[in-house]
């Protein structure tokens, strides 16, 4: 087989990843049990307290109600594009190109910030283990690279990896639920003795619930990627709508129990307290009083692999990002070119590899360390860029269905968008009046950067589809097309998923 024959451009694999598969994806994404570990306690020591648990329930409800419209629409825009083309199709080309390239920027922040986490966990574990001490940008650019493997290597062989360490550090956290539902936790007196307080409302509304809400939220952050496996999914009319809420509902669940049984575990009285001290040790000191010692030592492995699944998931959005735009002549058009035998995004996935490693080197130079510095910086600008592309795309979705009369159902076509236009809008104000609190405190030059970047980003996407507008416009027609990207195995009767029959086209 030449190189010419494998770089040939081509349709993704379709009809090659189910429900369970994307599942994977996205909740691997969302990296569950460093949600427990990592963000729990902040939520508990300087958000709202004991209400954390009742807290996770309101955001899965009010991302439930968002994927009511969202799910909608991805029935009649099948594409790997995400948000880029919902926006497209919603607002039209300029914002839509604008959402590609911010989102673009969002998930290789969120990305490059757990490369950085990687980094910061393997090193001190295998130094204490094997005794070797290698730089921590050492392991971040292995993880490149075996991201990079797998991302190749067909979608199915991701989600097998994923599935398995998923249910690995599923499994550590289920069980400490367990040990503490049948015992009580430290109220010792089984079932009976735990506390319901943390769902109680006035519990949950009290203290700083807003930015409660915020880190709350970033534990969900990777469900919405759903849509972009809409190509080469089975049946995508119903398994991307199914995946949505399978995955929404899991972590949602996942989430509440075991922050609610957390706090039990310490009891009422003295979890804020131990949360506020020292959060940094919160989920290990839980394991170790209910499950020993030896438990923590098993955390501290699977925290690792936890971090890993998640960058392995973002690798794969942004090859998928990345494949739609080269595809459509927005970017480099080898981006848009497809395995011959995989039918994979291999370029995609190895420009989207190369540009990890470059941000993991650039950082490593500079001497600041992998989690204080870049895990913290860019998973907090990363984590408000989505809760605002988020905000954005509900706005698309409710605006599509005013304008295509392709779905005459009120709940899902207006009800239930504009209700989650509010939410979103809200939480994004949240979000960005706590900027400074969620990248930490690198310096006033450096939070101005920070705070920049996307905008720039942003900007640029505009920028190109302006300067195409007026002097591409061939092109500049398909930002935000689907008609290309009919999958092959669709052949039901009417209107098709990605059919732009009775839709208008992006303005």
């Amino acid at each position: 087989m030449s190189s010419k024959d494998s770089a040939a451009p081509g349709r993704l694999r379709s009809g090659s990843v189910g429900v369970g598969h994307i599942v994977f994806f996205v909740v691997s994404a969302a990296a569950p049990l460093s949600g427990v570990v990592l963000g729990v306690p902040v939520v508990i020591g300087l958000g709202n307290g004991l209400g954390a648990a009742g807290t996770f329930v309101i955001v899965s409800l009010v991302l439930l109600l968002f994927s009511v419209g969202y799910t909608a629409m991805s029935r009649r825009v099948v594409n790997a594009g995400g948000f880029y083309t919902f926006v497209a199709q919603g607002l039209g080309r300029v914002p839509g190109l604008a959402a590609a390239t911010f989102a673009i920027f969002s998930y290789t922040a969120i990305q490059a910030g757990m490369f950085g986490a990687l980094g910061a966990y393997v090193n001190p574990l295998v130094h204490e283990y094997v005794g070797l001490d290698i730089p921590w940008w050492i392991y971040s650019l292995i993880g490149t690279a075996v991201c990079w493997v797998l991302g190749v290597r067909r979608v199915q062989l991701g989600a097998k990896v994923l599935g398995v360490m998923l249910v690995l550090e599923t499994s550590l956290i289920l069980v400490l639920d367990v040990v503490v539902f049948v015992t009580g936790g430290a109220s010792g007196g089984g079932p009976a003795g735990l506390s319901w307080e943390p769902f109680d409302p006035k519990t949950i509304f009290a203290g700083a619930m807003g930015i409660a809400m915020v880190f709350v939220y970033t534990s969900f952050i990777g469900f919405e990627a759903t849509v972009i496996y809409g190509e080469e999914a089975v049946n995508p009319r119903r398994t991307v709508p199914r995946a949505t809420y399978v995955s929404l509902i899991v972590m949602g669940i996942f989430y509440a129990a075991s922050t609610w049984l957390i706090i039990n575990s310490f009891g009422i009285g003295a979890v804020i307290g131990i949360a506020q001290q020292d959060p940094g040790n919160f989920a290990a000191q839980s394991i170790e009083h209910t499950l020993g010692r030896g438990a923590v030592e098993i955390m501290n492995v699977l925290i690792v692999t936890s971090i890993f699944a998640a960058v392995l998931a973002f690798h794969n959005t942004l090859a998928r990002y990345l494949y739609a735009l080269g595809r459509q002549g927005l970017l480099w058009g080898g981006l848009g070119r497809t395995h011959a035998q995989r039918q994979s995004p291999h370029v995609a996935c190895a420009v989207q590899a190369v540009s990890a490693a470059l941000l993991i080197v650039v950082f490593a130079a500079t001497g600041a360390p992998p989690y204080t510095g870049l895990y913290v910086w860019a998973t907090g600008v990363g984590a408000i860029c989505i809760i605002v592309l988020q905000a954005v795309a509900s706005v698309a979705v409710f605006t599509y269905f005013r304008r295509n009369a392709v779905d005459n159902r009120p709940w899902q076509t207006f009800v239930a968008p504009a209700l989650s236009v509010l939410a979103l809008v809200s939480l994004a104000v949240v979000s960005l009046s706590n900027f400074s609190l969620l990248v930490g405190d690198p310096g006033p030059i450096a939070v101005a950067a920070l705070a920049a970047l996307p905008v720039l980003a942003a900007l640029a996407g505009a920028g190109r589809a302006l300067w195409l507008r007026r002097n591409r416009p061939t092109q500049y027609a398909k930002i935000g097309a689907t008609q290309d990207f009919l999958p092959e195995s669709a052949s039901q009767p009417g209107p098709q998923p990605g059919s732009t029959s009775g839709l208008r086209n992006p303005r």
